[in-house]
């Protein structure tokens, strides 16, 4: 059995949140929402119901995305619907989640310039720079040490 596929036109409602891993790897969140709309009595177009849902992309295609988009873009995005879950103060807490496996601006009110990246994107370069300049990564670096789940426990932060 898989995970469902979503596609769609959305709206990001937040700039994409680029960080990287503790081993190097890109790691974008993406906030976005998918509206419906639909006539009112009048004939007017209105706004109907709204599915907000985090995407996350990861690798070369995290730093485009984070290069690329920003919040209020419309964009086309496929990806794989999951449920991510966590613990917090005791807690059990779930939320839909997208990992985002196409992701690209909407060109019916936009224009865009489409450039082919290279391997080895900038923002990896430049966290490779800033940990060889830190040396060791500091102990308040969520992303510098393995995840509580990774050492056996249960994070209380939702993992996004």
């Amino acid at each position: 059995m898989s995970l469902p596929q979503l596609s769609g036109v959305a709206r990001l409602i937040e700039d994409p949140e680029l960080r990287f891993s503790a081993s190097g790897s890109a790691v974008v969140k993406v906030r976005l929402a998918f509206n419906s709309r639909k006539k009112d009595q009048a004939g007017q177009w209105v706004d109907d119901a709204t599915f907000f849902v985090r995407g996350t992309a990861f690798g070369p295609a995290a730093e485009n995305v984070a290069a690329s988009l920003q919040r209020g873009m419309e964009v086309m995005v496929v990806g794989r619907m999951k449920t991510e879950s966590w613990e917090k103060n005791g807690e059990k807490r779930s939320e839909a989640a997208l990992l985002v496996d196409s992701i690209g601006p909407s060109l019916r009110f936009a224009t865009a310039r489409v450039e082919k990246s290279g391997g080895q994107g900038q923002g990896r370069q430049e966290f490779r720079q800033a940990r060889q300049a830190q040396g060791a990564a500091s102990a308040d670096d969520p992303w510098a040490t393995p995840s509580q789940s990774q050492a056996g426990g249960y994070s209380d932060e939702p993992p996004f």
